[in-house]
């Protein structure tokens, strides 16, 4: 009888590089920690949206908030009991937003930014494959970066490690938030002893409710066996998505975090997009990643001395809608313009018109219709400095 092929059976045809995929604990409640005075592993914290509301979301819950009261992520107000001992706090998005981008540079001192990429508001990606003769081994560069975010701004870092982005991600979500010293490494000669002992389907990156019930629907309850399903029988029921969840079930991912996918277009521009590693579900949270991705553009705009006269937004869902719909996009013609305020209010009366409520999986933004920016745009009684500054979504 002859033996079945895995995708593992010959590594030396997979994509090997050290990748590290960072996250910064519970940022948004570390963030509120820190300018209270309190170290963020020992504080009490839940960041609320609409706390006038009963209904309000948890954005960010403290560790303790979520280890004591079971307080995480979208979570109601409803729920949370006056007598906890939890401090609720509204959400500063911008203040999130320029301390993720200060922590971000810590990053990128240990690789060049071709090869990093920040996924969302906490967590980014980079390639540090070819920063060994510098900066020494994986855990010697995670521990640097750590070491580095929590004495410049106290915040606390996990850093998961793989052969791939995925690997990483997986790494990161299911093993190096668990425990101190904040860090796990995953390779592909781990695959059964980490990936395919993961409990629930949905901890694996990629499935989300719907897809883990598709695949319940048609026996596979667990990563080890959707790893040993017929793909043909995957592709029939999914599609492409088929093949890619079989192959990301034996670890196998080759994203390369140097190419960026940009929306097509018929004139130069600018442009950056991001795919979220879970379902966002908050217009805040969407807000502050389009907010990000937005003041990547200008910068690129004024970096060049361009300005954009069309401004086009894409979303992605995390699962088609019952139209079979997967996403869409919509562009406007504004000013032509290269600051940060102007571009970000456009994307938000674009996003205001198409997203009703869906889980997304991926975002983007795009500035076309280029032209040569002759004269800095400021305003009269306006403080130029400011007029560049990312604002609030």
């Amino acid at each position: 009888m002859v033996a079945t092929m895995t995708p593992l059976d010959d590594l030396f045809r997979l994509p090997s590089h050290d990748i590290m995929c960072t996250d910064c604990k519970s940022f948004y409640a570390s963030v509120e920690a820190i300018r209270r005075g309190e170290h963020p592993l020992a504080a009490k914290i839940a960041v609320l949206s609409n706390g006038e509301s009963q209904g309000g979301l948890v954005l960010a819950a403290s560790p303790l908030a979520k280890q004591h009261y079971g307080v995480k992520v979208g979570t109601r107000r409803f729920e949370i009991s006056d007598d906890m001992d939890i401090e609720l706090v509204e959400p500063r998005m911008s203040s999130y937003i320029i301390k993720n981008y200060e922590i971000n540079r810590i990053f990128r001192q240990f690789t060049d930014d071709a090869h990093w990429f920040p996924y969302s508001i906490d967590e980014s990606f980079i390639d540090v494959t070819h920063s060994h003769k510098i900066f020494g081994s994986n855990q010697e560069i995670a521990t640097a970066i750590q070491r580095k975010a929590f004495a410049k701004f106290g915040i606390v870092t996990t850093v998961g490690i793989g052969e791939n982005p995925l690997l990483a991600k997986l790494a990161l979500d299911n093993a190096a938030k668990d425990q101190s010293p904040w860090q796990a490494t995953w390779g592909y000669a781990d695959v059964p002893q980490t990936l395919w002992q993961i409990a629930k389907m949905t901890d694996f990156w990629g499935i989300g409710n719907r897809t883990a019930a598709h695949l319940d629907r048609i026996g596979i309850t667990g990563i080890y066996e959707l790893a040993h399903a017929d793909r043909a029988k995957l592709r029939r029921e999914f599609g492409l998505l088929g093949d890619q969840l079989y192959y990301h079930a034996w670890g196998v991912d080759y994203s390369d975090l140097t190419r960026r996918y940009l929306p097509r277009s018929k004139n130069k521009g600018y442009g950056n997009s991001q795919v979220l590693m879970r379902d966002y579900v908050q217009k805040t949270e969407i807000g502050t990643v389009l907010s990000e991705i937005v003041d990547q553009v200008a910068t690129q705009l004024r970096k060049h001395q361009m300005r954009a006269e069309v401004i086009s937004i894409s979303i992605g869902f995390a699962e088609p809608d019952d139209m079979g719909c997967s996403g869409y996009s919509k562009q406007t013609k504004i000013d032509p313009t290269n600051r940060t305020a102007d571009l970000i209010a456009a994307v938000r009366y674009l996003f205001e018109q198409i997203w009703q409520g869906q889980p997304l999986r991926n975002v983007g933004v795009r500035a076309n219709r280029i032209s040569i920016a002759a004269y800095l745009q400021t305003g009269l009684f306006r403080n130029p400095e400011k007029q560049v500054q990312t604002v609030q979504f």
